[in-house]
């Protein structure tokens, strides 16, 4: 296998992502300097978990990826013939992580990664991604577990820093996934999936990504409200920025008649939100 074709079934841009949260979780933790060859097992740990996630969501999602222009190259790698061979890897992706998490880290630590595993393949892809317009708002869930498993890396315990920086996730993850499924409701309705624009169509699924996108904005806020949550002196103006920038990507395509092509860059802006705030935190804290 090519590792473009491993990169794609093991969906390797989520993955960094959930590093980057998980890093992120550990720098903002007390004498996260000190330990830091923590992040060592920390990251093997919980890319594994993520790896072994997405093999198993392809696994599961097999017979809707074929229809799917978007996802349907996964099916030339993962298919009916060697699809218990990717399920086992994938077993033993996880049944690797969890003692590296366990030994080398903690207790709790191991069960935030085991966390974000069970959310992404037993409640959003086997769950709720088939059944409910609300399937990527609750399973978003899966994207918090990995700033609580940075924090308790170094400190055994959970914290409002790192509380915040998951539930900011959390709140991120409906405006980005349905200005995704936006650009791609064809495909969702070809294959029964029901992503809310899908369902409700551009209009009334842009106004609940703007809805979305005005919590989003005043959530990350909060941290200049409540001095305990400590993210450094560069999150707060940054952040600023970034709301109004994505804000103006949101409400863009709503005032050119809900355009489809404008949606799909609020998508790619919110990539570029989500990892500006985290970037900003870090600035802080390296």
């Amino acid at each position: 296998m090519s590792i473009n074709n491993f990169m794609k079934i093991t969906k390797a841009e989520i993955t960094i992502l959930i590093d980057i949260v998980a890093v992120t979780g550990f720098l903002i933790a007390p004498l996260a300097r000190t330990h830091i060859l923590l992040l060592i097992p920390l990251l093997i740990a919980g890319t594994l978990a993520s790896m072994s996630a997405s093999l198993f969501n392809n696994v599961y999602d097999i017979d809707i990826d074929t229809k799917m222009k978007r996802t349907s190259s996964r099916n030339r790698i993962i298919n009916i013939s060697n699809r218990r061979m990717y399920a086992a890897v994938a077993v033993v992706m996880l049944a690797v992580s969890m003692p590296v998490a366990f030994f080398f880290l903690n207790l709790i630590t191991m069960v935030f990664i085991l966390g974000g595993f069970l959310s992404y393949v037993f409640l959003y892809t086997i769950f709720l991604k088939r059944r409910t317009i609300w399937n990527i708002v609750i399973g978003g869930i899966a994207g918090s577990f990995p700033a609580l498993a940075g924090w308790s890396a170094v400190t055994g315990s959970v914290s409002l820093s790192s509380i915040f920086v998951a539930l900011l996730v959390f709140m991120w993850t409906p405006t980005h996934f349905w200005s995704l499924a936006t650009g791609n409701m064809e495909d969702y309705k070809a294959a029964g999936v029901p992503m809310l624009p899908a369902v409700l169509g551009i209009r009334k699924g842009g106004n609940w990504i703007l809805a979305n996108t005005i919590i989003l904005v005043g959530y990350s806020m909060l941290p200049l409200f409540f001095t305990t949550i400590h993210l450094g002196a560069f999150y707060i103006p940054i952040a600023v920025v970034m709301d109004i920038i994505m804000l103006y990507f949101v409400i863009s395509p709503i005032t050119r008649n809900y355009s489809v092509e404008g949606f799909k860059k609020a998508f790619h802006a919110s990539n570029f939100y989500l990892l500006a705030l985290l970037i900003a935190i870090w600035i802080a804290f390296i």
